[in-house]
């Protein structure tokens, strides 16, 4: 829908977030959106089993499985067979897509895909939470599994990303990178 108002030239870009991560998030942040997490008495119990609290197309249910691959607009259910030529019309869509995990690094790759000045971009903490949900690593491999289509959508895009930051170069955008946090 954006595309149909933007001139053809327009450049895309996004931000994803580690499904492991963003699952325990947004189980504390939707628990009264989404029906799923909120008949859930706990994180642990709603991984336990998942089906018994989710059920798909109920109002606000797109809060507790595969938020960002509904945030892309992507089809789902999707046959597996289909996710990489998903992913890769994607990449075509958007030339570049931050990691939240590796913020200031997508800044400095932002600021040069935008053809901006070195000094033309600067960072300060908003709207973060002092302590984030801590996950352990078994309830990061549930919440994977669970959001297996995030899990596919984040792991291609990382890939994508770091590839970017090949080219850009990995000492320059250590460089930059430390310029930015200064």
């Amino acid at each position: 829908q954006v595309q149909k108002v933007m001139p053809n030239d327009s450049f895309y870009f996004s931000i994803v977030r580690d499904p492991g991560t963003l699952g325990a998030s947004a189980f504390s942040y939707f628990r009264a959106a989404a029906p799923a997490f909120r008949n859930s008495p706990s994180l642990d119990a709603f991984l336990a089993s998942p089906s018994r609290f989710f059920r798909p197309g109920i109002r606000g249910n797109h809060y507790a499985r595969n938020l960002q691959w509904f945030d892309f607009g992507l089809p789902e259910p999707v046959p597996a067979a289909k996710i990489p030529a998903i992913l890769e019309n994607l990449d075509r869509l958007f030339p570049l897509v931050l990691l939240a995990e590796n913020f200031d690094e997508s800044l400095v790759l932002l600021r040069d895909a935008l053809c901006w000045p070195r000094h033309s971009v600067d960072s300060f903490a908003h709207n973060s939470r002092d302590r984030p949900p801590k996950v352990s690593p078994a309830q990061m491999r549930r919440l994977r599994a669970w959001n297996s289509l995030d899990w596919a959508l984040y792991s291609h895009l990382n890939r994508s990303f770091w590839r970017k930051a090949e080219e850009f170069g990995m000492a320059r955008l250590r460089d930059e990178v430390s310029e930015l946090r200064q």
